[in-house]
């Protein structure tokens, strides 16, 4: 071969490579529509239909937003990897599997005409709702995935049309598919915001508490308070529960029940620890909140304003600085305390940490995870300690979930710290039994 030849070759296959890149996933590795639509005309063509289904997989608990996109991408390989076994399994009909784009969070499977005809749509809504609670059966299963994440199914129909150019009979059949998932997601959304009103309503929702510790002498220094929804309920994981009260409309509401529910339980363990409490925009904008009865209520548990910390996100504080600001300086001059929490999600900036003059900074799981095997983390670490000691901020590691991690935090001087590893969440009462069994 001439060396011409072989630069030629290789220009090629570069072009192809980064051509394929834009039709295949790479996480995935299923092609998208594009890559495989003439496999589909030629369906099309021959048998005179198609059959789609469209699976959207929904974040109730916004993996992506709060755990970050690697861990949505996981979620989006394991259940390709589950619709994958059903179709082995028999459960789904054969056909091909194939997204919309790369990176995308749809999952469509494309199907030759069933035994019912090409008319046979009703046939098929009533497999794809048969699949639904199966996949919703299996994701429930899943106690490992962050937060509750669910799918909803949707069936299309192309039918063959000479008048019609079969790749828009094609994309017509997705949108129908997609069409009906979008009516399910609405109809789910309104029966869910009722239910969630009804359990505000009742004050049904369950404080829990994730213990704190000094990472020197093992002691609990304080407590996060966290919310559950109604036991069993579709919207019980914490953040099932307040992604839907954002979506509809009634984050303010759900978050005073929640406040209250966790300053009652907190008075009745040991009232000189430090109690952990988030703070949102929507509480931030709260006249109740804001007014006299937050701080009347603290203090009639019997509950003093400097054991309580307020958290905010550095994010939150960013888009909503003029209204922050003003709310801080009114906590502080009651003697709350504040903490910035989510550090080292990437959002965090010294100017705004030097601004909110924070008494803890906490620090991000994702910066946390692995930090004994990335030695960039522990740099990163120790030049944040050094910030934090001279702002005279205390530092509290969140999500410590091997012993690694947690030698690893010891060893550069983190002062505390939370996760599964030292206490999961647990109820106020079984706090104290906890401690004597650990020690």
């Amino acid at each position: 071969m001439k060396k011409g030849d072989a630069s030629e070759l290789v220009a090629i296959r570069g072009k192809w490579q980064k051509e394929r890149t834009r039709l295949y996933d790479r996480d995935t590795g299923l092609p998208t529509v594009a890559a495989v639509m003439d496999d589909f005309i030629s369906q099309l063509r021959e048998t005179g239909a198609l059959s789609i289904l469209s699976f959207c997989p929904g974040s109730e608990g916004r993996v992506e937003e709060v755990w970050g996109w690697q861990a949505y991408d996981d979620l989006m390989l394991d259940f390709v990897r589950r619709l994958k076994a059903f179709q082995t399994d028999g459960i789904l009909p054969s056909g091909t599997f194939c997204l919309p784009h790369v990176s995308s969070d749809e999952v469509l499977l494309v199907l030759a005409p069933d035994s019912g005809g090409p008319h046979a749509l009703g046939a098929l809504e009533q497999k794809a709702a048969e699949l639904d609670q199966l996949i919703r059966g299996y994701l429930a299963m899943r106690a490992d995935l962050p937060g509750r994440f669910r799918s909803f199914v949707g069936a299309g129909r192309v039918l063959l049309d000479l008048r019609r150019k079969p790749e828009r009979l094609v994309y017509r059949g997705i949108q129908e598919a997609r069409d009906r998932v979008t009516r399910q997601t609405v109809r789910a959304e309104i029966r869910g915001g009722s239910l969630l009103q009804e359990a505000i309503n009742r004050r049904d929702v369950h404080p829990l508490f994730q213990p704190v510790f000094d990472l020197v002498t093992g002691e609990m220094i304080g407590m996060e308070a966290l919310s559950r929804g109604p036991k069993g309920s579709e919207f019980e994981s914490g953040e099932t529960l307040f992604s839907l009260a954002a979506r509809t409309e009634l984050l303010g509401p759900l978050e005073r029940v929640c406040r209250e529910s966790s300053i009652e339980a907190a008075a009745h363990g040991d009232t000189s620890r430090k109690l952990f409490l988030n703070l949102s925009p929507a509480a931030a904008s709260d006249p109740e909140f804001l007014g006299p009865r937050f701080f009347e209520r603290v203090l009639a548990h019997g509950l003093k304003p400097e054991n309580i910390v307020l958290e905010i996100t550095e994010r939150t504080y960013v888009v909503y600085e003029s209204l922050f600001r003003e709310v801080l300086s009114h906590f502080r001059e009651q003697g709350f305390g504040i903490a910035v929490d989510d550090v080292g999600t990437g959002y965090s900036s010294l100017s705004s940490l030097t601004e909110i003059e924070p008494d803890y900074l906490k620090l991000d799981n994702v910066f946390v995870r692995d930090i004994d095997r990335r030695t960039v983390k522990q740099d990163l670490l120790e030049a944040l300690l050094s910030f934090a000691r001279k702002m005279k901020t205390q530092v509290i590691a969140e999500g410590i979930e091997t012993p690694e991690e947690l030698k690893a935090l010891q060893g550069v001087g983190v002062e505390y710290g939370q996760g599964f590893l030292l206490a999961r969440p647990m109820p106020i009462e079984e706090i104290d039994q906890y401690l004597r069994v650990r020690v």
